[in-house]
């Protein structure tokens, strides 16, 4: 059942809403108000992009004019009593996923363009072809119906009869290109067989005589390994005591190295030690440094420095008494030009009031005002002006000459304590302590250096007795080294005769031992390889057996699908007739509700020459097909076919959608499809029927304009 939609920016319709009943609901509205819109709103709702694949669309046919998105939601109560709720909002280039959804009592179930369909068609047991040919009837395609020849094939899925047949032909091709490849295994089998127990009987022989001379060789082998060891273990002796040699001569040279470098470090050392006794006479020979001569400098070069940033001359002609003169008249000129500028700026006010006086009398007091008077402030206004003059250019120097003589105090601060001073003699003094400073530093430094070296006398002294102690202990070492050096030479010596006479023992074995190990080697490999050859016979014996039973179900398998496709074609003709039956029972009952006429009995479906007519009867016995109606009368025969297809096919449709069903209809056949509505409305629980006319309005339950 339908129960809502809504629709913005839809094809015309900016936005639309409207709520379905149980029953019939009429879409009322002149042509072009958008009714089939709304259908098709129902459609996209459903199914979104399997829908515009259907009808060979595209979204951008959708979207109104002038806008960038449009969307449609639409409720709807699925076979399980669930009321689910589709949103699906698209621009000209698709859906987007965020955008399309399906909710189930307020909770989403399924996001996306297919998801969201596979669900509906789930929730509503209703395919997109199904909805197309049955449940939604568009606009001048009612009688499509009777125009397609496999129009009603395809809803009866006869067609996969057909696919099933080709799926069937396709399988017993396969299984008969297996059968004839077990047939081959089963020979490569059968060669592979016999050429493994031929090679088994001839590594039998290989093996027995492998064994014979395996086992006449095998005393020589337990020789040589008896003389190997005995070899290895007197070469190792040799090894070792040849190993002992080298290090024994290289630790004697080393050792007699290192009491030359020994020798060399003490007489290296005892140099030192003299030298740092003559370094004792040198330093009691430096004279006393002068304590006071770093101190003396110093001072000598702050006074330098503090000369060298003053001004001596500016500093030498600073007069306290300039400066406070200076500040006294600079004080005075301010005074004097704040008088001026007051007495000017009340000489000016009057000249003004004067401009405006009228009759000889002030504006202000009303006092008697003659030119003489203004004549006088004027006068007055002029000298003010030129002594105001005067005083700013007198001001301007004395200002100058603050800013000089608090420069020159400044100065004067900074160098007080040493104007006294002969700028010169100081510079001469300055250098001479300078050069008596350097000396006193360079003499400390080198009494400093002396009295270090000096002061390692002690380690010096430690350090060359150990250098004694070790070169006691090298010589001891290097006794020791020498006697062992004599002691190995001479069992080295004693020990390769006995070596050379082994070896050539051990050679003469070593060719025995070397073809025992072949023929060993040899006996080993065949008997790998026998049971290797042996486990491949065994696994191609169950192979063998394997390929004849596979042989055997291929032959059986090609039976039974050559049996199933005969079968297959007595079943096709067989569903056929049953679905015709099914359509036909519906088809008579609303015929017989449609006829206008009391001579037509009845109608059926029935296939002519492998395609579908409906055939009506007259009451005289005549038959006739649809071909020979009317268009109105075919419109009335199609209209019965769907109905009575959707019946058969669909059981209880769970709504129609019929867009403008009176199409080309006169106004007896338009009251008789009227009729019908009303009584599919038992059956369907929800009818959505558009018109232009109000035809439909008396059996409507709810009517909708446009």
């Amino acid at each position: 059942m339908l129960k809502w939609i809504e629709l913005r920016n839809f094809k015309i319709h900016e936005e639309l809403s409207a709520d379905f009943v149980e029953g019939v609901n009429f879409v009322y509205g002149p042509n072009g108000a958008g009714k089939s819109s709304l259908l098709e709103a129902i459609a996209i709702a459903l199914y979104g992009s399997r829908w515009l694949q259907k009808i060979k669309s595209r979204w951008a046919d959708l979207v109104r004019r002038g806008a960038v998105e449009a969307s449609v939601q639409l409720a709807f109560v699925g076979i399980d009593g669930v009321e689910y709720v589709v949103t699906r909002r698209f621009n000209s280039s698709g859906t987007s996923s965020s955008g399309t959804y399906l909710t189930a009592e307020g909770k989403m179930v399924a996001r996306g363009d297919q998801d969201v369909t596979a669900f509906v068609i789930k929730a509503l047991g209703l395919g997109v072809d199904e909805f197309a040919n049955l449940a939604y009837i568009r606009q001048g395609e009612l009688r499509r119906i009777l125009a397609e020849p496999d129009y009603i094939d395809r809803l009866f899925k006869l067609d996969e009869f057909d696919e099933l047949d080709e799926i069937l032909r396709d399988v017993l091709a396969d299984v008969l290109r297996r059968k004839e490849r077990a047939a081959g295994r089963l020979e490569e089998l059968r060669r592979r067989s016999e050429d493994l127990t031929k090679r088994v009987h001839e590594m039998e022989a290989q093996l027995a005589e492998a064994s014979r001379d395996a086992e006449i060789l095998k005393p020589y082998f337990r020789k040589y390994e008896e003389a190997e060891g005995e070899l290895v273990a007197l070469r190792e002796r040799a090894a070792a005591l040849e190993q002992e040699t080298k290090s024994l001569r290289s630790l004697v040279e080393k050792l007699e190295e290192e009491l030359v470098e020994l020798d060399l470090e003490i007489e290296k050392r005892s140099e030192e030690l003299r030298e740092l006794e003559r370094l004792e006479v040198e330093l009691a020979s430096l004279p006393q440094p002068d304590p006071s001569a770093e101190a003396r400098y110093y001072e000598a070069k702050k006074i330098a420095e503090a000369l060298s940033s003053v001004d001596l001359q500016l500093a030498r002609s600073f007069k306290a008494e300039e400066l406070e003169a200076a500040y006294r008249e600079r004080e005075e000129l301010k005074m004097r030009r704040a008088e001026v500028l007051a007495k000017l700026g009340l000489a000016k006010e009057v000249v003004k009031v004067a401009g405006r006086a009228a009759g000889g009398r002030c504006p202000v007091c009303g006092g008697p005002l003659s030119p003489e008077t203004v004549k006088k402030h004027e006068e007055e206004a002029r000298r003010l002006e030129a002594e105001l003059r005067r005083l700013e250019a007198r001001l301007l120097e004395v200002e100058s000459s603050v800013r000089r003589l608090e420069r020159a105090k400044e100065e004067y601060l900074k160098a007080k304590d040493y104007l006294s001073l002969d700028a010169d003699e100081l510079r001469r003094r300055l250098e001479e302590l300078r050069r008596i400073y350097e000396e006193q530093k360079a003499l400390e430094r080198k009494r400093a250096e002396l009295a270090a070296r000096i002061a390692m006398r002690g380690r010096l002294e430690e350090a060359i007795k150990s250098l004694e102690a070790r070169r006691a202990e090298t010589e001891r070492r290097l006794s020791e080294a020498r006697s062992r050096l004599k002691e190995v030479e001479g069992q080295l010596a004693s020990l390769r005769p006995k070596l050379e006479e082994l070896g050539k023992t051990y050679e003469e074995l070593k060719a025995k031992a070397e073809a025992y190990l072949r023929a060993a080697s040899r006996a080993e490999e065949l008997t790998r390889q026998l049971s290797a050859i042996r486990a491949e016979a065994e696994r191609v014996c169950r192979e063998l057996e394997a390929a004849r039973r596979d042989s055997e179900i291929h032959a059986k398998a090609e039976e039974r699908g050559k049996a199933a496709r005969a079968a297959l074609k007595d079943v096709k003709p067989l569903a056929r007739r049953i679905l015709i039956d099914a359509v036909n029972a519906e088809l008579n009952a609303t015929f017989l509700r449609l006829r206008h006429k009391e001579a037509l009995r009845s109608a059926e479906l029935a296939q002519v020459e492998g395609r579908y007519y409906v055939v009506v009867s007259r009451n005289d016995g005549q038959r006739f097909l649809h071909t020979a109606l009317s268009i109105g009368e075919a419109n009335l025969v199609a209209l019965a076919l769907r109905v009575a297809l959707a019946k058969a096919l669909l059981g209880r449709p769970p709504f129609l959608l019929l867009d403008e069903p009176t199409e080309h209809l006169d106004e007896i056949h338009r009251k008789r499809i009227v009729e019908l509505v009303r009584d599919l409305a038992r059956d369907v629980r929800t009818i959505l029927v558009t018109s232009h006319l109000g035809e439909f309005e008396e059996v409507a339950d709810k009517r909708i304009d446009l």
